[in-house]
């Protein structure tokens, strides 16, 4: 009997690229605000099903309404870093949502739960990272992402949170894509070259995603926590430096400085264009590009039979 399912994010880069390689072998039920955000490849497969929920309106388990069958449940969706939306939001949707969609899992007895979070939730910093290093996360979005796995801890423990680096490449909207625009504009930002960034290519996430899903529904045990990067971080200027040599962007731009006192004063000037056009500020569009998380866990990648691909160099020509 062909295996259910349940997917939220699905229409993201990620969830796409994942249903994409799922689709042939399992039955997928997913959910969202408009089905025409599917490709019509995946609209129209027989073993691809659509369910119009709102997360921002999820208030309890029930409001799921699914009553079918499912055996595992993948949950992508988020509002991400630097979206221009209020508080309230991010918390219903990264936080409420995901609390709903654990109970709902717990009353339907669904035996597997991947939760996508993300290695921001332990914080900027410049030391050694481990998988069980401390959460230290200080903007809304590690926030909300750190009180969403504590659900998914206090759960079934074949429930799972796997945080991911930055994700980077075709469609993606990670810092490399926001210093890549910098760069087509003259301009790059002069930040610290100690402060190191783990990344990982959409490819890998998507095969350590689709492994770790295959796993599961075989009847292996997963752990309890994943995090998957590639072994090499890299610094804002080993990722312009690489731009330049792939021709992707000229070679000479105008070096801004964005850390120390300059970000400060940089901070204040976007939160007073925020003000002046009533949006929600969650912190400079440039702070992506001055948090410094590296980890890299071996043993996640093990775990799967898999390691990453895709280096900066490899990575990056899908800007070209």
């Amino acid at each position: 009997m062909t295996k259910t399912i349940l997917i939220t994010g699905g229409s993201g880069v990620l969830g796409k690229a994942l249903i994409g390689k799922l689709i042939s072998d399992y039955k997928i039920i997913a959910i969202g605000t408009n089905h025409s955000h599917f490709p019509e490849n995946l609209r129209h497969h027989k073993h691809f099903k659509f369910y119009e929920r709102d997360l921002a309106k999820i208030n309890a388990p029930d409001d799921f309404g699914i009553s079918e069958s499912i055996d595992l449940v993948l949950h992508l969706a988020a509002v991400v870093s630097g979206a221009k939306v209020n508080e309230e939001t991010y918390y219903q949707i990264n936080v409420n949502s995901t609390k709903h969609l654990v109970g709902f899992a717990n009353e339907k007895k669904i035996p597997y739960f991947g939760f996508v979070s993300s290695i921001s939730v332990y914080g900027s910093k410049e030391t050694n990272l481990t998988l069980n290093s401390e959460r230290f996360g200080k903007t809304i979005y590690a926030k909300t992402k750190s009180l969403a796995e504590d659900f998914v801890f206090q759960s079934d423990k074949t429930y799972s949170v796997i945080r991911l680096a930055s994700i980077y490449g075709k469609g993606t909207k990670s810092f490399i894509s926001k210093l890549k625009s910098l760069l087509k504009r003259g301009v790059y930002p002069k930040i610290p070259p100690i402060r190191k960034k783990s990344i990982l290519h959409i490819e890998d996430a998507t095969e350590a995603m689709y492994l770790w899903t295959k796993q599961c529904l075989a009847g292996k045990k997963p752990e309890r926590t994943y995090v998957f990067s590639h072994p090499e971080a890299v610094t804002i200027q080993e990722v312009i430096d690489t731009f330049r040599n792939l021709g992707i962007t000229k070679k000479y731009q105008v070096p801004i400085p964005v850390s120390g006192i300059w970000s400060q004063i940089l901070e204040k000037i976007f939160r007073t264009f925020s003000w002046i056009r009533k949006k929600p500020f969650h912190g400079s569009p440039l702070q992506p590009l001055l948090e410094s998380v590296a980890i890299y866990d071996h043993g996640s990648w093990e775990k799967i039979g898999y390691f990453p691909k895709s280096d900066l160099r490899k990575g990056l020509m899908d800007y070209q």
